[in-house]
């Protein structure tokens, strides 16, 4: 499903050449097209006091959208177009699709972007380089890829593409690991699969457990290996394997260091 959302992006990117974006609830980036930020929205979050005017300009665009349920288009604080929209998923408000940032063909539009732009870059000369990048629209052709998005968002909604993240995920993130410890798990995986951020996901999880994802996630791997350790049969490469260990030379250290006894020493001190 992520993989099918990521291609949409995709395509409205190819569409617009406009970045776009979904936002969960507490305004953090859960997928993206482009990854990368343009030239001159990476020339201009280098500087603190421009990053915290656009985060600040974003939220303010949340909560209009989050009040009105319809999209929003404006100019942050730079005179760059933006549109943003609601995503539902069952009724539920889970998130936004942003699209952004492009200039519209009027001069007086440039003009004000440049002198708003110079109190934060100091560098004229990379400046302009960074502002000629960026994509110029007409103001119909903006309008017109706002309804789009606009489209699109509606589509995500009625399909419910938009995972709900629940009120308890922590616990069901805790309960995903019981349940998959074998596997590969890492947080980029954990955040896909409950469509959050990693901001959210570790927060959510360190307030729940008072511990990190990864702590918890060695731990549980780590006693289920004493439980596999009472099987004489199985090899500790077996064991590590079987407990989601790549390597079983890094299983035996980690568990030494965890329960202060190598691995073979507790399945003899167990027998």
């Amino acid at each position: 499903m992520m993989n099918d959302i990521q291609s949409l992006l995709k395509d409205l990117y190819l569409i617009s050449g406009l970045n776009m974006s979904i936002f969960d609830l507490d305004g953090n980036i859960i997928i993206s097209y482009p990854q990368q930020k343009s030239p001159f929205c990476h020339l201009i979050s280098q500087n603190k006091n421009a990053l915290d005017k656009c985060i600040e300009c974003d939220k303010a665009a949340f909560e209009r959208v989050k009040k009105t349920g319809k999209i929003d288009i404006y100019q942050c604080h730079l005179h760059l177009y933006e549109a943003c929209v609601p995503l539902y998923t069952y009724g539920m408000h889970t998130g936004y699709l942003m699209m952004g940032q492009t200039l519209s063909q009027s001069l007086i539009d440039k003009e004000q972007l440049k002198e708003a732009a110079l109190s934060f870059v100091g560098d004229e000369k990379r400046l302009d380089l960074a502002i000629e990048k960026i994509s110029v629209h007409s103001q119909e052709q903006i309008l017109s890829f706002a309804s789009i998005i606009d489209i699109c968002a509606k589509y995500l909604t009625l399909t419910n593409r938009i995972k709900a993240k629940n009120k308890n995920l922590a616990e069901e993130v805790k309960q995903y690991i019981i349940q998959n410890y074998h596997r590969d798990i890492t947080i980029e995986h954990l955040c896909h699969y409950f469509y959050c951020s990693k901001a959210t996901l570790i927060n959510h999880f360190k307030n729940a457990y008072h511990q990190t994802v990864h702590q918890f996630l060695l731990e549980y791997r780590l006693n289920k290996a004493k439980e596999y350790l009472k099987n004489e049969q199985l090899s500790i490469q077996e064991i590590a394997r079987n407990c989601g260990f790549k390597d079983a030379n890094y299983f035996s250290k980690a568990f030494k260091k965890h329960n202060g006894i190598s691995p073979l020493y507790y399945r003899e001190k167990y027998h």
